[in-house]
């Protein structure tokens, strides 16, 4: 009655995850949604700006740098995605900040788009 079940077999690929890997995937979570929640203040700011208030030159330098920083956050959330599922480890928080970045990114191109056609 007691009879153990049967294991199954563990191929010699999957090693078992490192406290190390669940720490530096956490922490990589932490500072890719931190980075969104940053895109998103610079956002407003930039949409709130005029250029009688601070000037075109500034208003547009605040764009690249936007654009910039939202372009690295995209690769580096595309790239510990897909670390994190190699290791198999949640990604939630990635997926979720590879979504924010692509939403907003979308939306400063339509806007851009907007204005440009408009003139």
């Amino acid at each position: 009655m007691n009879t153990p079940l049967p294991s199954s077999p563990q191929s010699s690929s999957s090693a078992p995850l490192s406290c190390m890997a669940v720490w530096v995937s956490r922490t990589l979570d932490v500072l890719l949604l931190g980075l969104c929640v940053a895109l998103g203040g610079l956002s407003y700011y930039t949409f709130t700006l005029y250029c009688e208030s601070f000037g075109c030159l500034g208003v547009g330098l605040l764009w690249m740098l936007w654009a910039g920083l939202a372009a690295v956050g995209w690769v580096v959330a595309l790239v510990v995605r897909a670390w994190q599922r190699r290791r198999g480890l949640g990604s939630w928080a990635s997926g979720l900040a590879f979504a924010l970045v692509s939403v907003m990114g979308a939306g400063h191109l339509l806007d851009w788009l907007g204005k440009m056609v408009l003139k």
